[in-house]
């Protein structure tokens, strides 16, 4: 086993007493993969405790719960098929005991994180979205082929890896006792704080479709908190990211955390009002919108990228309800449907 898993076997062997593991030992990358292997593993014991529950009245419980853990480790729980012989055994009861464990390890882990220098925690960020590509590709993988339990899984996994966000400081408390100006009937998702970002599961998705060409320029409308533009600087710092997003201090948190990232070369938060009539949407290769608007503003940015499609090549990635209004452009303007992961989720749009 590596030094990581290692680490993750003890985890479950020998309870840890309320202390921290000893991971500081680790190098950033061996960080970045129990990081990763760690909150995998809270989403797969709620995904066992779901069974159990499910299968605790069958006469034949036991015979009909190792079936299903084999075929789960064999498939969706593959990277954590080292410890399917421990977690085997494990009751309902361990397993909410366990869960509350991997919880105070991971907020015990990223209070370390934090603490480290900022080149390894460049390093330890690079590595774990790398190894979360590859969490997200097996899993999609495992639903095209039609495998439900992957489905189940996919939802479980769909805020798996949030603490990332106190990683690169994006502090969402920032939005509370926001004033809105209802004059300007925008959605800003007041308070909503994960809410108005886009889940690392949805925007590591639509990197993976999209399949941006090198040194494409990609463009968010309504960046939040910029976390897609964060991820973009370090997977794919060819690209030439812009983030618009109307509220100032998500703007500066924004920009905070790419300074202290060293990813200003490529990667560019500003506060925009997008509903100006005199404000011009840069053309570029690729647009995402995670449903931002009112009516009014979606029909005036709407309008920009049509104008835009009419003479080069655009790719549109939508999330949430944002995929109706785009796919109303596409009827009007003759473009493919809209590809949807996700049960439409997650959509991605292509002109003609």
């Amino acid at each position: 086993m590596t030094p990581n898993q290692e680490l993750l076997f003890s985890f479950l062997k020998i309870p840890p007493n309320g202390e921290e593991l000893p991971f500081r030992t680790l190098t950033a990358e061996e960080k970045a993969a129990f990081y990763v292997d760690l909150t995998f593993l809270e989403s797969a014991i709620r995904f066992m405790q779901d069974e159990q529950w499910l299968l605790a009245k069958q006469t034949d419980f036991s015979e009909q719960y190792q079936n299903f853990l084999h075929g789960i480790f064999s498939s969706n729980l593959l990277s954590l098929q080292y410890l399917q012989e421990l977690l085997a055994a494990f009751t309902a009861k361990q397993f909410k005991s366990l869960v509350k464990r991997a919880e105070e390890q991971e907020r015990y882990f990223i209070a370390h994180i934090r603490q480290m220098p900022v080149d390894e925690q460049r390093r330890f960020m690079r590595k774990a979205l790398q190894l979360m590509v590859q969490v997200f590709q097996h899993e999609h993988v495992l639903v095209q082929g039609g495998n439900i339990r992957a489905r189940s899984l996919a939802f479980s996994l769909y805020r798996t890896f949030d603490g990332l966000d106190q990683i690169f400081g994006l502090d969402y408390s920032a939005d509370i006792g926001m004033k809105t100006d209802l004059k300007i009937n925008e959605r800003l998702y007041e308070g909503a704080g994960l809410g108005v970002q886009s889940s690392y599961s949805t925007l590591l998705t639509a990197l993976r479709e999209i399949k941006p060409s090198e040194g494409c320029r990609f463009i968010d409308l309504g960046s939040g908190y910029g976390r897609v533009g964060l991820v973009i600087g370090f997977l794919r710092p060819d690209i030439d990211f812009i983030g618009y997003e109307y509220v100032k201090h998500r703007v500066d948190i924004s920009n905070v955390s790419t300074a202290k990232f060293g990813l200003e070369k490529n990667v560019h938060f500003y506060t925009q009002d997008l509903a100006e009539k005199d404000f011009k949407i840069p053309e570029a290769e690729v647009y995402y919108l995670y449903d931002p608007f009112s009516k009014e503003t979606y029909l005036h940015v709407l309008n920009q990228l049509v104008e835009v499609s009419r003479h080069r090549r655009i790719v549109v990635v939508t999330k949430g309800n944002a995929r109706l209004w785009l796919q109303e452009v596409a009827d009007q303007e003759g473009w493919p449907p809209g590809r949807e992961f996700d049960q439409g989720n997650l959509a991605i749009f292509v002109s003609q």
